[in-house]
């Protein structure tokens, strides 16, 4: 079983408001991205994370966690989502939900390059040389990503396990687009 996981229960204190319900081509940013996600065969089930209060998502394969300790960070949502994990999952893919451009081919290929790697292997897009998001962990990496807490996310493990990582080069310039600033709400011409 190969899961998503979206991380959704940011704060959006650089936006000023909610990013994630505000427009984008003619949906909303969380749409924009989900939509990208759910077109994604590869993936069984798309674990949310959100903050307590937020619309419910009533989308097939997509399952929502409600972070009660969403102010703690990044980490704390990737925490209650790998203890989410279902027992028989065997990569999870990690993305961030003001990621509305990363193309659904892009996710595919991610979960493509990963396989014959196996559960130690993570895979990481790279996009005219900066690595981006979504990030795939192999199994391997889930005690430590449900042990994760603060506002890093996976960062560190990225770090410390940089010897199982790929870089898989896309011709994705979403993979870089994070809606963090009012002015991101232009993206990509």
């Amino acid at each position: 079983m190969i899961v998503g996981i979206l991380l959704a229960a940011g704060a959006s204190l650089r936006m000023g408001r909610d990013k994630l319900g505000l427009p984008w081509r003619g949906s909303t940013v969380l749409e924009s991205t989900l939509g990208r996600w759910v077109a994604v065969p590869l993936l069984d089930e798309i674990l949310v994370v959100r903050r307590p209060g937020g619309t419910p998502i009533s989308i097939s394969r997509v399952r929502t966690l409600e972070n009660a300790e969403a102010d703690e960070g990044m980490g704390s949502s990737l925490r209650l989502a790998a203890q989410a994990l279902p027992p028989d999952t065997e990569a999870a893919v990690v993305g961030l939900a003001d990621m509305p451009e990363v193309a659904s081919d892009t996710i595919a290929a991610l979960v493509k390059a990963w396989r014959p790697l196996g559960p130690a292997g993570i895979v990481a897009p790279a996009f005219e040389g900066r690595r981006g998001h979504p990030v795939v962990f192999g199994a391997a990496h889930f005690p430590a990503l449900q042990r994760l807490g603060g506002d890093s996310g996976a960062r560190d493990i990225l770090r410390e396990r940089a010897s199982d990582l790929r870089l898989l080069d896309v011709e994705d310039p979403g993979v870089l687009l994070d809606i963090d600033r009012p002015s991101d709400l232009e993206g990509p011409s």
